[in-house]
């Protein structure tokens, strides 16, 4: 195992609370549906977003889209309602979320500036594992959170991504999204729920990577 504490301790004072963790789920289309998009570009329909104080309180909001729709306006409008101006957001691998939020921003120029503002206030929690301030075998030569969350949290079922039913990946989302118009209302109920807890596991995820970050600078004294 490898733990480069004070590059640790040098990372974490870059994050301000509270911390907007957030995460999108994007899906493509071939031939784009929707006014304004590209063929096989990024098309956001959810996200999760964890806010965690300093006193460790954590606050929970979502969005997934309405399946058949262009989802990208009510997502945009409700992450500006959820994201304050100026305060400090974290992604895992923040160059995807940031350039989501671009594209956003380029199609709706009444949202750009809150939009953008997000974006710019942007921090990346992979960068300890990307820089190898913290490596251990358990991460099998990636720093992809799904490799680093059970190096970092081994055997928390709670944290456990095959634990989960119907979603297990980003690809499975935004299968799921891209087909849910052709369900009953039934499989479409199931099919959001599973949705949501994937995406909301992706945030939390980042929250406990911080957690452990904290624990390990703390150990030094």
């Amino acid at each position: 195992m490898l733990q480069d504490i004070d590059a640790i301790k040098k990372f974490l004072p870059t994050l301000s609370y509270p911390i907007y963790h957030l995460d999108f789920e994007t899906f493509q289309q071939a031939v784009p549906e929707f006014i304004g998009c590209h063929p096989y570009e990024q098309i956001p329909f959810q996200y999760s977003l964890h806010v965690e104080y300093e006193d460790g309180r954590l606050e929970h909001f979502a969005f997934l889209a309405k399946e058949g729709e262009d989802p990208r306006r009510a997502l945009a409008e409700q992450l500006v309602k959820d994201i304050p101006m100026g305060v400090c957001s974290a992604a895992y691998n923040m160059s995807f979320e940031k350039t989501v939020l671009k594209h956003l921003a380029e199609e709706f120029p009444d949202l750009s500036g809150q939009l953008m503002d997000i974006h710019d206030n942007m921090h990346d929690l992979m960068i300890p594992f990307q820089k190898q301030y913290y490596y251990s075998k358990a991460m099998q030569g990636s720093y992809s959170i799904k490799y680093v969350l059970p190096a970092l949290w081994p055997d928390d079922p709670e944290l456990d991504y095959h634990n989960l039913e119907g979603v297990h990946n980003g690809s499975e989302a935004s299968a799921a999204f891209a087909d849910m118009a052709n369900h009953t209302p039934e499989e479409i109920e199931q099919m959001r729920e599973n949705l949501l807890k994937y995406c909301g596991l992706d945030t939390y995820a980042m929250v406990k990577v911080l957690k452990k970050l904290k624990e390990i600078a703390g150990q030094s004294g």
